[in-house]
């Protein structure tokens, strides 16, 4: 009995140790990105290593968002020029996600709703969706570059919001088909006997018991299209335009050197958007994802 009760704490033990093992090394790299945004550029690339600042500023956050003043204890910065404001760039990922989420889901939903209930296409039409799942965004960003140019959208926040939807679609339907599927068939059919049409029934009825699944698809549809830099990229070229993640590119420089603190910081303000967002509505997050999302 002692024996078998030993055994149980010290496996007991060793799991906590793991875990905590494996929590320091996911966490170490989102520490070290913070630290090094509060630190002076002399302790950036000191030697030893600076594990824990003895002071910290937040003049490489000032410097991002155009602050002119002075800076780490000087009043003459020279690298000041060459960095611009990050806001209009926060600016345009905002507008960039919210749009092409909103309608990734919107029409993700009414495809899904198709597949699900009436079995519109569902065996040819839900693989070719599958299949657009596994094209990478390098293989389309010319042709979409071409596409856009022909209609005169290039460097304005819809040729990014569009490109974005293209991709956000096939999964929003893809998880969305999943959250209709697990939906009674006879509340809809009940809804109709009480004399809804099919899009009443839709949304009177489909929408409001999947709602936490469309909250779920609508965030990571945003973060995906907050963190995508490639298509952004290629379809914008200048502030009017671009996201934050073609912000980012410019803070490695080969002539004047990288602004390690700088860039670091810039990574936290992109950091602080998504974890806000999972935060604030995690359980409608958790929720929709455990909702299931296999087509029988």
């Amino acid at each position: 009995m002692r024996k078998g009760r030993l055994n149980k704490i010290t496996r007991t033990f060793v799991r906590y140790i793991l875990m905590i093992a494996a929590l320091l090394f996911f966490m170490f790299p989102i520490y070290w990105l913070v630290i090094t945004s509060l630190k002076y550029p002399g302790e950036v690339v000191s030697n030893p290593v600076i594990w824990f600042p003895s002071k910290i500023t937040f003049d490489n956050f000032r410097l991002l968002f155009g602050y002119s003043g002075p800076v780490w204890g000087t009043e003459a910065y020279t690298g000041r020029s060459f960095y611009q404001s990050v806001a209009p760039y926060l600016r345009n990922s905002v507008i960039v996600g919210f749009l092409s989420s909103l309608m990734g889901i919107m029409l993700g939903a009414l495809l899904a709703y198709g597949i699900a209930y009436f079995g519109v296409g569902r065996g040819r039409l839900y693989s070719w969706i599958l299949s657009l799942r596994m094209v990478h965004p390098v293989v389309i960003a010319i042709p979409m570059f071409m596409v856009f140019r022909s209609v005169h959208l290039i460097d304005t926040v819809w040729a990014p919001s569009i490109a974005h939807l293209l991709i956000s679609l096939p999964f929003a339907t893809l998880l969305l088909v999943g959250f209709f599927s697990d939906l009674p068939g006879e509340l809809i059919d009940a809804g109709r006997l009480e004399g809804l049409t099919h899009i009443g029934a839709f949304f009177r009825i489909a929408l409001p018991l999947v709602a936490p699944g469309l909250v779920a698809v609508m965030i990571i549809a945003f973060l995906n299209s907050w963190n995508e830099m490639l298509i952004a990229n290629a379809l914008t070229n200048s502030d009017r335009s671009q996201t934050f993640p073609v912000f980012t590119t410019g803070f490695a420089q080969v002539e004047r050197g990288t602004s390690w603190g700088i860039a670091a910081a810039g990574g936290v303000i992109g950091m602080l958007p998504m974890l806000l967002t999972v935060a604030y509505v995690q359980k409608y997050l958790v929720r929709g994802l455990t909702m299931g999302a296999i087509v029988d």
